[in-house]
């Protein structure tokens, strides 16, 4: 009996050094941040173009309020700047008690725009334009209509995206330049439920779905999509998008050698298309770590990221 309470406090004291290395490491990680530069071919036309894209805010601080991350995004001096969702942290729990965070990415949204009228005269810099694609925190609150509160906040997202002139992805396309284009789509109920509710979730996005916003993209344009999740990715490209952004899954949240990346926010074991960069038929799909963290404020081997894309004519 003493042999298994022995061995029993070995297993515990193992667990709780575990425990303490990966709480520790994770404190560290999560205040860097990281620039990871993609090539992707554009094999549709002579257009090139650099972007910079950013996932999963989730109401982030680094230091200096978050001046320092704002001048690394404009050292890069991309050409746009994409923002790819859930800017805001907003969980079930928090709606109870009305606390959504938002604060710090109200500033840094209007920072940065500040920063781009600032230089927009500038022979110095490329960037002509900031694009917001939401995520599923965004669009939660956007469905919370029962809730003065969350609408209110929701309302004030919109406002200072407008008023800060960032243009909004909300299954819309915008023309980035003569053969490059950008879409954005939201789709809420059926595509974000959580590990406990996976039996209800939709498996694909019906060409009828995307037919209602996309149908007369150009063919001849290198089309980029940008959607939160990266489950459907697969379908958007069927439909004809060249290349795919997504954020939501945290880069798997710990990041095992030889293993790779573990989990998702919604405890989804080995997600498919978790973190990094993916071919499928021959086209692109690009999964972003994210910046932020929410629920689950985890993070090893996973450090914070700017993505920087390269579309190469």
């Amino acid at each position: 009996m003493s042999i298994l309470n022995n061995n029993l406090i070995r297993i515990l004291l193992i667990l709780f050094t575990l425990y303490i290395i990966i709480y520790i490491v994770s404190k560290i990680e999560c205040k860097l941040c990281k620039i990871n530069t993609f090539n992707v071919k554009n094999d549709k036309n002579s257009d090139k173009m650099k972007l910079v894209f950013i996932s999963d805010f989730h109401n982030k601080k680094f230091k200096h309020n978050n001046d320092d991350l704002i001048k690394k995004i404009f050292e890069i001096n991309p050409d746009y700047i994409l923002l790819g969702g859930d800017f805001v942290d907003f969980s079930t729990f928090q709606s109870k008690i009305n606390n959504v965070k938002y604060k710090h990415t109200f500033s840094f949204l209007t920072k940065i725009s500040q920063k781009f009228k600032e230089i927009s005269d500038s022979e110095n810099y490329n960037l002509k334009g900031i694009y917001f694609g939401f995520g599923n925190h965004e669009l939660r609150l956007k469905s919370r209509v029962d809730n003065e509160y969350l609408t209110n906040v929701y309302n004030e997202l919109i406002e200072n995206l407008k008023s800060n002139d960032i243009k909004i992805l909300e299954n819309n396309t915008f023309q980035l330049s003569n053969g490059i284009s950008l879409s954005g789509l939201n789709l809420f109920e059926g595509y974000y439920n959580n590990f406990f509710q996976k039996k209800n979730m939709l498996e694909h996005i019906e060409k009828a779905v995307l037919d209602e916003s996309f149908s007369n993209i150009n063919d001849s344009n290198f089309n980029i999509m940008l959607f939160h999740k990266p489950d459907y990715c697969e379908d958007l490209i069927n439909f004809g998008f060249d290349l795919v952004l997504s954020g939501h899954n945290h880069g798997g949240l710990i990041n095992f050698p030889f293993i790779g990346p573990i989990f998702s926010p919604d405890l989804k074991l080995f997600p498919k298309y978790n973190y990094g960069q993916y071919s499928y038929k021959e086209k692109n799909v690009i999964v972003s770590s994210g910046i932020g963290e929410h629920f689950i404020k985890i993070r090893v081997n996973n450090i914070p990221e700017i993505c920087v894309i390269n579309i190469n004519g």
